[in-house]
């Protein structure tokens, strides 16, 4: 928070939205206080995301001018929209402690890398919004770290349905069940049934032409 100094813009609505300077005289926080439970040493130092997505709210109602001549080459008339409410968010380094409580919880938890060798731990503060984002602090070094999934925290955990029952087996018969291949000697035994047959077929056929002709 100290390393910041405040200075006020003024934007072209008329709102006022703070912006920063760097605070060449900071001198780092001992990790006490930047771990202190009520937070009030941590601040916001990035524009807030409004519901449009938005760090700068736009007014969607304003049309540019090549919308403008679109409309007149329209012959239907169309009501005019109601005009929408702009959106603001907090101006910045506001305190961290303000933030929204998330399932009774604060919003952030503040720690130590390690408790094993405090005098050389980092100050680091969890997001209880948006699990995996971090913020880690030690002496005039500041980062944000995000290892997650894009969603935020929810008190009922998301439970995935259960997959649809284990289909049963095909029945096992004859007919798909697999044989092994013929053996060469077994292939030529069966070659010399298949034309046995082939020519006692023939022999009966030739027998019924003579006894027809004999008629």
């Amino acid at each position: 928070k100290q390393w910041y100094q405040r200075r006020v813009a003024i934007t072209a609505g008329g709102e006022g939205r703070d912006s920063f300077v760097e605070n060449v005289e900071f001198e780092p926080l001992r990790n006490q206080e930047l771990i202190d439970p009520s937070l009030s040493n941590w601040v916001h130092h990035v524009q807030h995301v409004l519901p449009q997505g938005r760090c700068v709210w736009i007014n969607p109602a304003v049309k540019t001018e090549a919308e403008d001549f679109d409309d007149e080459e329209e012959e239907e008339e169309r009501e005019e929209p109601d005009e929408p409410v702009p959106e603001h968010g907090p101006p910045l380094l506001n305190p961290i402690s303000e933030d929204t409580e998330v399932d009774s919880m604060p919003a952030w938890s503040a720690g130590l890398t390690s408790n094993l060798v405090p005098q050389y731990a980092a100050a680091v503060l969890r997001s209880n919004l948006w699990p995996g984002s971090y913020v880690f602090g030690l002496d005039k070094k500041f980062e944000n770290l995000y290892i997650g999934y894009g969603h935020k925290y929810t008190a009922e955990n998301y439970s995935p349905p259960a997959p649809p029952a284990t289909q049963e087996e095909y029945p096992s018969g004859a007919e798909v069940t697999e044989v092994p291949d013929p053996t060469v000697d077994e292939e030529r035994a069966l070659q010399a049934v298949q034309q046995e047959q082939l020519d006692r077929e023939a022999e009966e056929a030739e027998m019924e032409e003579d006894d027809e002709d004999d008629d």
